[in-house]
């Protein structure tokens, strides 16, 4: 653009200062080639704005663009950002349960002598659904639904009945777990404490003196002693229990105080477990008084009672020790074998009857699809050994006073479905003189899905 002027301006000057004297141009042809050349120059600066106006629109537009780009990277980068997070969150929830379908039968059950019996039998389900919270190595929560009668503290059963009514859907586990480590300089795993309502966190080969179903409240500790391996002791775990079951607004409270010791080590290829504890119920007979409102609890122990029929007290006290002991042999015939025994004792029983024990083996495995394992145990567990409200459900009709062997066999169809068999032949220790204490035979058959 300065070229283009500069040019104008020399011819101007040419005009002015190199007219020849024959063909002196007058001032009139001066002033319109002035013009004229004005013009010119003119609407090459019009043009040449144009050119700037459409460059520097051009310029606009592709700032805009760019702007727009970085814009979108940023809300691209945003959303990756939150998508990562909700991710990592996600990542640090475990989701677990199972679903059974069970078919039972009762047969020949002890009844009053000279009264007609039948055969009874009923459909159940249980499903239970839970998730972890795994905040880091330090810190867990978890929640577990199950179904299952609220006011039955040992059974997840359902039974299909009640004329296509709702089932339940109960509060089974909710609890967190602190296991300090790195942020205390401690070893990671040695300690650890849950508190809320848990799975019983105890050494335990069967059910004799606590349910499977027993979800206690309260407190849990355990400490993880060894760092490694010596000579044939691998591990000694010490549980320590704090389980409160009943809580009075102008009262001592229920609470049972114990633990376990839980050594483990092996023989050679032998794998060998054991348990010992000891378990102290303070102020047992308020699960005892339980009984006058609460009907799904299940009681054979022996109890004082008013003249109206009301449960006042147990007749004995509970401080118990019990005894575990496993050993599993990797290979026998081709499939693991386990040899098992649990003994307890009731050191305030009101009588003798203050034993119980239970011993077995179980003969393969149920890993996957196609595998299969074998249950054989007796079980001896007298009236006053152990709290009658809390032991297997399934044994018998539940409860203590109970003797017996059980049969069971597992098979894996599926990897995520397990079919069993179980067939408990019990009977009364001491029956009630009026009883005819026949051998009742209970039949299960069940479906189970876990994942």
């Amino acid at each position: 653009m300065r070229q283009r002027i500069a040019q104008g301006l020399a011819v101007l000057a040419l005009l002015g200062m190199c007219v020849p004297a024959r063909a002196a141009m007058t001032t009139e042809q001066r002033l319109e080639a002035l013009e004229r050349l004005i013009r010119s120059q003119q609407e090459e600066i019009r043009q040449l704005r144009n050119e700037l106006k459409q460059q520097k629109a051009v310029g606009t537009a592709t700032q805009q663009q760019a702007e727009r780009a970085e814009e979108q990277a940023k809300t691209v980068e945003k959303k990756q950002t939150t998508m990562s997070k909700v991710h990592e969150q996600l990542s640090k929830f475990t989701p677990f349960g199972d679903f059974r379908l069970r078919y039972e039968g009762f047969f020949d059950q002890a009844t009053k002598e000279g009264t007609k019996t039948t055969a009874r039998n009923r459909v159940r389900i249980r499903y239970r659904l839970g998730f972890t919270y795994k905040y880091s190595d330090e810190l867990s929560a978890t929640i577990r639904l199950a179904s299952g009668n609220p006011d039955d503290p040992i059974s997840t059963n359902e039974t299909l009945t009640g004329d296509f009514t709702r089932k339940h859907v109960n509060l089974d586990w909710a609890y967190i777990t602190v296991t300090p480590g790195q942020t205390f300089g401690w070893r990671p795993g040695i300690f650890s404490m849950t508190g809320g309502k848990f799975p019983n966190p105890i050494f335990r080969v069967g059910q004799m003196v606590f349910d499977d179903d027993l979800s206690p409240e309260g407190f849990s500790e355990t400490l993880t002693l060894l760092d490694h391996p010596y000579g044939g002791l691998d591990q000694v775990r010490i549980y320590g229990e704090q389980w409160t079951f009943n809580e009075v607004s102008n009262g001592s409270d229920g609470w049972m105080f114990g633990g376990q010791i839980n050594p483990v080590g092996h023989v050679g290829d032998v794998v060998l477990e054991g348990g010992i504890g000891q378990y102290w119920w303070n102020n047992a007979n308020l699960i005892a008084q339980a009984l006058n409102t609460n009907s799904s609890l299940v009681n054979t122990n022996l109890v004082y009672k008013m003249a109206d029929g009301d449960v006042v007290a147990y007749q004995s006290g509970y401080y118990e020790t019990n005894v575990t002991a496993a050993a599993t042999i990797p290979e026998v015939a081709g499939k693991p074998l386990k040899l098992y025994v649990d003994y307890v004792h009731n050191w305030q029983a009101v009588n003798h009857d203050s034993n119980g024990i239970m011993g077995g083996l179980r003969f393969g495995q149920t890993k996957q699809a196609g595998d299969w394992d074998l249950w054989l145990y007796y079980e001896y567990l007298q009236q006053e050994a152990a709290i009658s409200a809390f032991t297997f459900s399934d044994f018998g009709n539940g409860g203590t006073n109970v003797q017996g062997p059980v049969i069971a066999l597992d098979y894996q169809l599926f990897d995520p479905l397990t079919l069993t068999a179980t067939s408990y032949f019990t009977s009364l220790i001491d029956p009630p003189p009026d009883l005819d204490n026949r051998m009742q035979v209970r039949v299960q058959l069940d479906a189970q899905i876990k994942f």
